[in-house]
């Protein structure tokens, strides 16, 4: 049988087990994002809630920072526990050969750039549900976007991957340029490129929060 190594937890640019985990919590992220703020919606307590706090704005970027933070925690604390339930495996019949320091920090790094992708994963889709007031439309919103859209675009205009979710987000977890990729960007500018169109979508969801009837049914 194959040995083991606890170093495949992480592999910088490369395939790992944590990239894995990553897949499934941005899943979870889509999900929990828009199910967050679509419920509220369904069962009316925003209603409720603007009665003793009027301030439409505050609650509308309270509802998302909270979303976003909440997220990103539980995705830290999750890849904690995903890692540590492989240790006995590396400390029995597997090797830690491998895992020094500098790799400990470069699996730190990573986690942390997972979990702030995990966060604005979330924050974006409760920004959807927002706007639509419906978490099926938000969640049917990002897969057309992700599955549909952004493969039409790739396909057509190819120069255009340096600036689309998907290319970003890989650079964002992996930490380093993609092989597929025509292109090179820093994880800082992938960071920065995603936060800006998370920033233009936040808006436009405060700014319907705040101008919408509220006691209309859409």
């Amino acid at each position: 049988p194959t040995e083991f190594r606890l170093v495949e937890l992480w592999v910088p640019g490369g395939d790992s087990f944590l990239g894995v985990g990553a897949f499934f919590l941005l899943i979870g992220a889509v999900v929990g994002g828009a199910s967050m703020i679509g419920a509220e919606w369904r069962a009316g307590t925003f209603v409720t809630l603007l009665t003793w706090e009027p301030g439409r704005a505050r609650v509308a970027i309270a509802k998302l920072v909270a979303c976003g933070v909440v997220a990103a925690v539980i995705a830290f604390l999750l890849q904690i526990l995903f890692c540590a339930a492989f240790l006995p495996a590396a400390w029995g019949r597997g090797t830690t050969a491998g895992a020094d320091a500098d790799w400990l920090r470069t699996l730190a790094g990573a986690m942390t750039r997972i979990s702030l992708l995990t966060g604005m994963a979330a924050t974006f889709m409760a920004s959807i549900a927002m706007i639509g007031r419906n978490t099926a439309a938000a969640l049917g919103v990002a897969f057309g976007y992700m599955m549909i859209f952004e493969n039409l675009v790739r396909a057509w205009k190819p120069w255009t991957s340096r600036f689309l979710l998907g290319e970003n987000g890989a650079i964002l977890v992996t930490g380093s340029d993609l092989d597929t990729a025509s292109f090179s960007r820093s994880t800082i500018a992938a960071a920065l490129t995603l936060a800006t169109y998370l920033g233009g979508i936040g808006a436009v969801a405060v700014m319907s929060f705040w101008r919408r009837d509220l006691a209309s049914p859409s």
